[in-house]
């Protein structure tokens, strides 16, 4: 199923780690607005990117190693990503400083992927967090 121009939900489902991974239809539909107002955007500027991960059951989140049950990736409304023809601090600049989007959270994960996601209900959005892969800080 094709979710914009260049994302489907193939790309948008994969896990390496042997579990079913399916979204239903509100996860489907969260994807598609995630493919089309934020991937899309990020793809028609620096070409091709990786994604590691979207969308994950509770399963394949807890086994990705995140412990939490509030993770955007379960409800299918965030992904990391890794940039294939432009530096990680290019793209992430971008997203944040130029780009317009509207987001929830935009982080540098341990200096090898993007982890972005759609804005967030009752929570503060536009964040721009490093995480060294034990603590968050914000991005100047």
């Amino acid at each position: 199923m094709q979710l914009s121009k260049s994302f489907t939900l193939a790309e948008l489902t994969v896990t390496k780690t042997g579990l079913s991974n399916v979204p239903g239809p509100e996860e489907i539909e969260k994807l598609q607005w995630l493919a089309e107002d934020i991937l899309q955007p990020i793809r028609d500027r620096f070409g091709p990117i990786k994604v590691t991960s979207g969308f994950r059951t509770s399963e394949v989140n807890f086994a990705a190693g995140s412990k939490s049950p509030y993770s955007q990736h379960i409800k299918g409304e965030a992904a990391d990503i890794i940039p294939q023809k432009a530096r990680l601090t290019e793209v992430f600049d971008w997203i944040v400083k130029e780009s317009g989007l509207f987001f929830g959270q935009c982080i540098i994960e341990k200096g090898t992927w993007i982890h972005i996601s759609l804005p967030r209900q009752g929570k503060p959005n536009q964040q721009a967090l490093v995480y060294d892969g034990k603590t968050y800080r914000e991005y100047a």
